[in-house]
């Protein structure tokens, strides 16, 4: 999925239907494309290593948004 996860906007999340993969946030004036080459990056090493990518619920975020 790629779009606004309120209030985020410019979100992309990869689930596999059992757990998610990736949770990406856009970057400023970050390309579309570009978000999805690291979208893409994120679900191989996620696949391949088990290690997942999360830039949505971050440490020191006082707010926690759980997919």
């Amino acid at each position: 999925m790629v779009g606004t996860v309120a209030p985020i906007k410019g979100a992309a999340i990869a689930h596999d239907g059992k757990q998610t993969l990736a949770m990406l946030r856009r970057r400023p004036r970050e390309a579309i494309a570009d978000l999805l080459t690291r979208l893409d990056a994120a679900i191989a090493t996620a696949q391949s290593s088990g290690s997942r990518v999360d830039e949505i619920n971050t440490p020191s975020s006082d707010t926690r948004y759980q997919f």
